[in-house]
């Protein structure tokens, strides 16, 4: 937890030393998979290597026929770490998978019945171009346009998107579905906010994991979450996966206060890994409002409600 803070709310002092992702580093790592691979007996698969995937072609112990295999995390992740740290990172990736796929046999069964199936339910924010690839599959909602949340089985070490087929099996909506994923997540997100200072007139509170996919979700908690929300409301941004930024307002202050938060959030969310928003809103208590930014026209608007409460 102390590294994600480290590196996520103070990153505005700090300049990540990355390394190039040459043509020729990719190169390297599209080798070593090749050689993974290989060794654990997945060979028949149609390359689309240029575009950072692979699809299987017939059926083995990791994956079923047809499945698009990304490497686009898997490459991220790899050129963080040293070269001679490749083969180990690729071998642990693919031997993750397979315990994944074990533990979806297992569990799998529990699902075709909703009162064994419930409790694996969960739910996950993703950016909102996630939408399109899930959208006529998976179960969802979107009250905006800048993040989904996606309804997913929670499995010991692996997630996956709850079909719409399970509607039909469970006589459920999508609604109800949806509700019972929400209250199984929130019940179980246990991190709480805490204030860091990033400069002698800027501070802002947290709540981060490098361990819970689901904190994001949080955001649907807010007012348990943080109880001290001041009476002009707060500043609030998710803009990677790790967790939620707040900052609350200060008249005195605000000007001030909106143009670190949104320098902060950009930064973040430029960073990742698993960005999923640049925006930021403005909580009222009850009601997400936008805060319109635009970096690269360096114009940035405070919704017409706040103003108004600030006169």
């Amino acid at each position: 937890m102390k590294k994600i803070i480290i590196l996520l709310v103070m990153s505005l002092f700090f300049v990540f030393s990355t390394t190039a992702q040459t043509d020729k580093d990719y190169n390297n790592f599209i080798n070593v998979v090749k050689k993974e691979l290989k060794e654990i007996h997945i060979q028949n698969y149609e390359e689309h290597f240029k575009e950072q995937y692979f699809i299987i072609k017939e059926e083995n112990d990791y994956f079923d026929v047809g499945t698009e295999v990304g490497l686009t995390n898997l490459y991220n992740i790899c050129s963080q770490n040293d070269k001679s740290q490749w083969k180990n990172l690729i071998k642990n990736h693919f031997s993750q998978i397979k315990i994944s796929r074990d533990e979806e046999k297992a569990i799998l069964p529990k699902l075709e019945k909703f009162e064994t199936g419930k409790e694996y339910l969960k739910l996950r924010i993703y950016p909102i171009d996630y939408k399109d690839q899930i959208s006529k599959s998976s179960i969802f909602e979107s009250s905006t346009d800048d993040y989904i949340s996606v309804v997913v089985i929670d499995f010991p070490n692996t997630i996956k998107n709850l079909t719409k087929e399970y509607l039909e099996k469970w006589n459920l909506s999508e609604k109800e579905i949806l509700e019972i994923a929400k209250e199984n997540t929130l019940k179980n997100n246990k991190e709480e906010f805490e204030e860091y200072k990033i400069s002698d007139t800027f501070s802002v509170s947290v709540m981060l994991s490098d361990t819970n996919i689901f904190i994001t979700s949080s955001i649907y908690d807010l007012n348990k979450k943080y109880n001290s929300i001041s009476k002009y409301g707060a500043f609030v941004a998710i803009p990677n996966r790790y967790g939620i930024i707040l900052k609350n307002i200060n008249k005195e202050t605000i000007n001030n206060d909106i143009v670190q938060m949104t320098g902060l959030v950009n930064y973040m969310y430029q960073q990742g890994p698993g960005s999923i928003t640049n925006t930021i809103y403005w909580f009222d208590g009850k009601h997400f409002f936008k805060v319109i930014h635009n970096p690269s026209k360096g114009m940035l608007k405070l919704p017409d409600e706040l103003i108004e409460i600030l006169k």
